[in-house]
Formats: C-alpha cells, sequence, structure tokens
C-alpha cells in the first residue's frame, strides 16, 4: 500500500532498529562520545593502570627504582625496623638466668649462679637459700648502698649475696680460721676487692665490744650463730644499739622452736618469718 502522507517537519521518523542491536565486531552505543581529559594521550586500558603505573609511564620518575626502595608495608614493619638483627626478639631467650639448684649458689644480682666454697663438716650450717631470697626480698631497700654485717659468717653466703645484690661494704665476722680462708677464696673468685669485702677473724663478744668503742655502724646485721649457742650474751650489746645505726636491721637466725622478746632495749621486733626448721627475727632500733 502506498503511503500518501506528505512528509512535514514535524512529523515522527520510522523507528531505527539498527542502533540498539549491534553486531559482535562493531563498538558499543555511546564510545568515546565523552572524551576524558588524557584520552588524547592514553588508551582506554591505560585508564586502569596502577597510581605508579600511570606515574612512570607519564613523568619517568620511576623507571629505575632505587635498589633500597622498600614498599609500604615493609617501611611500616616495625618488628624489622626497631629489633637489631643480632639480637632475637622473644623475651624468655633473652633472659636467661642460670637454675639455682643448692644452697651454695648466689641467689640473685650481679653474681647470680656462682658457685661458693665450703667445708663438708656437718657443724657447718650453712643459710638455706630459700631463706635468702625471703630475708633479702625483705630487706632490698636497706641492703642496696648500706653497709652490711655478717656476725658468725661461716662460708660468708649471706654477706657475698648481700654484695652481689648491691651492698657498698659487706663485713665477715668468723672465728674460724679455716672459715675464713674460705670466704677469701669466695671473694677472689667473685673479684670482689678488700674495700668492698672485709674479714675479721675474732670471736663476736670481742668484735663487739671493739665496734662499740670505735662507734662504729652498720645498716644491716645478720647474726645466725650455731643454735647451741647462748644469744642472750650477744642481744646486751644490741640492747644498746652497738654496731647499729638508728633504723638499723637487725635480722637473728634461729630454730623454730626458740622464742625472743618483742622488746629489749631500743630493740622493737616487727615481723618473724618461719622456713622449716629455720625462723628469722627482724629487729628495728629505734
Amino acid at each position: 500500500m502506498e503511503n500518501r502522507r506528505i512528509p512535514t517537519p514535524n512529523a515522527p521518523r520510522p523507528f531505527n532498529r539498527r542502533k540498539n542491536f549491534q553486531k559482535p565486531e562493531e563498538r558499543p552505543f555511546g564510545y568515546k562520545r565523552f572524551p576524558t581529559k588524557d584520552s588524547k594521550s592514553q588508551t582506554r586500558d591505560e585508564n586502569f593502570y596502577s597510581r605508579n603505573e600511570r606515574l612512570q609511564k607519564k613523568e619517568g620518575k620511576f623507571d629505575e627504582r632505587n635498589e633500597n626502595y622498600k614498599s609500604t608495608s615493609a617501611r611500616f614493619n616495625l618488628k624489622g625496623r626497631f629489633t637489631p638483627k643480632s639480637k632475637s626478639s622473644k623475651t624468655w631467650e633473652k633472659d636467661k638466668k642460670p637454675r639455682i639448684i643448692s644452697d651454695m649458689q648466689v641467689t640473685d644480682g650481679k653474681h647470680i649462679g656462682k658457685y661458693l666454697q665450703s667445708t663438708t663438716s656437718q657443724k657447718v650450717r650453712p643459710t638455706a637459700r630459700r631463706i635468702r631470697e625471703v630475708m633479702f626480698r625483705i630487706l632490698l631497700r636497706r641492703v642496696r648502698a648500706g653497709r652490711f654485717l655478717d656476725l658468725c659468717a661461716g662460708s660468708g653466703t649471706v654477706g657475698i649475696e648481700a654484695i652481689s645484690r648491691g651492698a657498698l661494704i659487706g663485713t665477715f665476722v668468723e672465728r674460724s680460721a679455716k672459715m675464713c680462708s674460705f670466704i677469701k677464696k669466695n671473694m677472689e673468685a667473685l673479684h670482689i676487692k678488700n674495700g668492698h669485702g672485709e674479714v675479721v677473724e675474732m670471736e663476736a663478744i670481742p668484735f663487739l665490744k671493739q665496734m662499740e668503742k670505735r662507734r662504729r655502724f652498720w645498716d644491716v646485721v645478720f647474726f645466725d650463730p650455731p643454735y647451741d649457742t647462748n644469744y642472750d650474751e650477744v642481744l646486751v650489746y644490741f640492747s644498746r644499739g652497738t654496731a647499729l645505726k638508728p633504723n638499723g636491721i637487725l635480722v637473728i637466725e634461729h630454730h623454730a622452736e626458740m622464742f625472743f622478746p618483742e622488746k629489749f632495749g631500743v630493740m622493737n621486733r616487727w615481723r618473724v618469718i618461719a622456713q622449716g626448721e629455720t625462723s628469722l627475727s627482724f629487729y628495728e632500733r629505734k
């Protein structure tokens, strides 16, 4: 049938289906209709490059990277930056303290784990390491940078440990020449100089008499005689404050079944510790 309508400017045009159904080889509708700023210098695939690759192609600043260049993740790797290569980052491997298994070992301080020499006689009773650990834990601030007197020192385990834990001067008083030789050997083995530790071969009572005349005092006095000793003869001197500074500490090691008065003279008891058959009585001078 022939179309006899007269065409006018406003007459609708027939629908063209060709634009909506494209062949596979043809480009889609609207391709490059709205060009970008860099469309003249870049192809379509270059728009999807990474930022570093685009800058490298555009400006040429990163053509050859330095060998020391590190990525962002490597630069902010705190473990690699702040951990020295020679040391391990495992905290349990840094502080390897020697194992304490014997009563003749120094339990803490500068000479921790060092073995001390002593006699094999059963008459000599060294202070157990558990007792020493508890005592120095209580007296840590008094012992450090203070003067320590080990009365009836034996092989010097308590006095040497006080020096190891920071005592300024350690004085060892022992009546036996054989035990004094062991103290000197232990001091030489640990490189403790004579000015840092002094050994006096004398009985306890004559020593206290001399110190009372010379007016020489210590911050901490540790008194550990044999259990069958008469303690009262020595406590008479401590009741007058002999060899002790004001607010000084007297520690008496004794059998757990023995008891001492709470107050005698200028001394006041402020603590008692029991460990098995051994006890420690702490007194403070007024």
